[in-house]
């Protein structure tokens, strides 16, 4: 199975929704879509593009993961489980299709969470090629696992993957985001650092690097770092209609409530409410003249 990670240095959104427009029968197009918006903060847009994808060619198991992943990010477990459950039960390989066989019954329609965990164990227990251990099942049991709110044994997961696939900066965004569920926001920094020096322009991980120092109480640090995403966010284009404020007629680019929201959140505990006052504007611009000044958010007078 191909990893889900998309290609640094792809086309933006703005340009795969265009390809889409042109070959809107592309699984292909439309799973590139829907991880790009992924990454981008922009889940609803993210599911939309995937479950089109999957519309298209239900055997696409990387946008099942994708989907998983995204479903996860909303707290819909219900989403999470059937999107893993696709991925366990359409999977090719023929050790896969054995042990589901064996060991499914009629559990894995019921929406048993446990019984999905169990047969996931057993298919990564399972030795492939020169007894590697297949990455995209530690990935996908650690997706589950993470629905359920078993982070410690999801960051196991995580972590064997990330020994086979050592450049893949979506995995050590995961890894650092379940090492901050699991109360470990401090040790999650360096894997949210190494995500951006493999992919600078990588919104999600800059927005959690953010959210971890917002948690760690270094709220200028989070401002920062929340909004370099807003800026990338607001680069990437798209459309995204609904997330557009009302009545402001800017379509230059699309920016989400939940990156706002927590910019907000580290302004007002700088004790900056003409800051947070900015942020219910949605005043990116704003922003972007404070900072492109040199002067700090503790400096800058109120």
């Amino acid at each position: 199975m191909a990893t889900n990670t998309p290609r640094y240095g792809a086309q933006n959104i703005l340009e795969l929704e265009a390809a889409t427009q042109q070959d809107p029968y592309n699984a292909n197009t439309w799973y590139e879509l829907g991880v790009r918006q992924q990454s981008s903060e922009r889940e609803s847009k993210a599911i939309q593009a995937l479950r089109r994808c999957l519309a298209i060619d239900p055997s696409y198991l990387p946008a099942w993961l994708a989907l998983g992943v995204s479903y996860t990010n909303e707290s819909n477990r219900t989403g999470t489980y059937n999107a893993v459950r696709e991925w366990v039960t359409r999977h090719p390989d023929p050790r896969y299709i054995k042990i589901v066989k064996e060991r499914a019954g009629g559990a894995l329609e019921s929406g048993e969470p446990k019984k999905l965990v169990e047969i996931l164990i057993e298919m990564a227990r399972t030795p492939g090629e020169a007894q590697q251990v297949d990455a995209d099942v530690q990935i996908v049991l650690a997706v589950l696992l993470n629905a359920m709110e078993d982070y410690p044994r999801a960051l196991d997961c995580f972590l064997t993957a990330l020994a086979i696939r050592p450049d893949d900066w979506l995995l050590y965004n995961r890894t650092g985001a379940t090492m901050a569920n699991n109360g470990r926001a401090e040790e999650a920094l360096a894997y949210y650092y190494r995500a951006l020096e493999l992919n600078p322009g990588y919104i999600r991980g800059r927005y959690n690097l953010g959210i971890s120092c917002v948690n760690l109480r270094r709220y200028e640090e989070a401002a920062t770092h929340i909004l370099d995403a807003l800026v990338l966010q607001d680069s990437e284009g798209g459309d995204a209609v609904d997330e557009i404020v009302e009545g402001s007629g800017n379509r230059r680019g699309v920016t989400s409530s939940a990156l706002w929201d927590s910019l907000r959140t580290a302004c007002l505990n700088l004790a900056r409410a003409d800051l947070a006052s900015m942020c219910d504007r949605r005043d990116l611009d704003g922003f972007r003249n404070i900072f492109n000044a040199g002067i700090s958010l503790q400096q800058m007078q109120g």
